[in-house]
């Protein structure tokens, strides 16, 4: 099956009050892809994630998902094209896990809010997907950091959109948690035509399923193949364990 492209970025400055200090970035992404995002703490990877979901505009460039440019496409519509999973969980204490994955099909229920039978069978595959079925009625004050972070990453893929951004996924993970979710992440990008790109510390074991690797580093974010990365001995060089 071909792959589509589904982002691509042109001349693209980031930053927030001010550029921060990277070449420009020029990079294409494509449907089956899944993505790592790799750099030092500081180096702009939650900044860059925070463009390209729009949580914050360009500070010079575009980009654009699926052929549409990112300031042509209205708020509404962005739900749409992208879902973002931040390394900070905001929600509300008394909502339920159920009722906080259920949030990402709000895009394409009526005004009234009403979900229909294949919403609620789709949030239902998810929840069991993600092994979140006995903890689905629970408020999230009841629950681990890990089954709300799973929550949240259930949310994003319960919206079906095209490009899926997550900032430090398997943060509140355990080490076997770790190894599945990035399964599940791979899997879905495959089975579903997802583009799946993240930022992880975890580097050994997310540069070991992913299909490509966007490193920060030197001032530039540029993508390099597994070989390469492995020839730049990046993991000595940083002191990465």
């Amino acid at each position: 099956m071909m792959s589509d492209k589904v982002l691509e970025i042109n001349n693209l400055y980031i930053g927030y009050k001010r550029a921060l200090s990277l070449q420009p970035i020029s990079l294409s992404a494509y449907s089956q892809d899944l993505i790592c995002l790799i750099g030092r703490n500081g180096t702009g990877k939650t900044t860059l994630l925070n463009t390209l979901s729009g949580v914050i505009k360009p500070m010079g460039g575009d980009f654009s998902i699926c052929g549409q440019a990112i300031s042509k496409i209205s708020p509404r519509k962005k739900s749409l094209y992208v879902s973002f999973v931040p390394s900070r969980i905001d929600a509300v204490a008394n909502m339920t896990l159920r009722d906080l994955i259920a949030v990402g099909r709000t895009p394409y229920t009526n005004v009234f809010d009403s979900q229909q039978p294949k919403d609620k069978q789709l949030i239902e595959q998810v929840i069991a997907k993600f092994s979140l079925s006995a903890q689905a009625d629970s408020p999230l004050s009841q629950v681990s950091d890990g089954e709300r972070q799973k929550a949240m990453i259930a949310r994003s893929i319960v919206q079906q959109t095209p490009l899926i951004l997550l900032d430090e996924p398997t943060a509140f993970l355990d080490f076997f948690a770790k190894q599945q979710l990035l399964h599940d992440l791979k899997q879905i990008a495959q089975t579903e035509n997802r583009c799946v790109l993240f930022s992880c510390h975890d580097v050994e074991m997310a540069v070991s399923v992913s299909d490509k690797i966007w490193l920060i580093d030197q001032g530039k974010v540029q993508e390099v193949s597994k070989n390469q990365f492995e020839a730049m001995d990046y993991l000595k060089v940083n002191n990465v364990r």
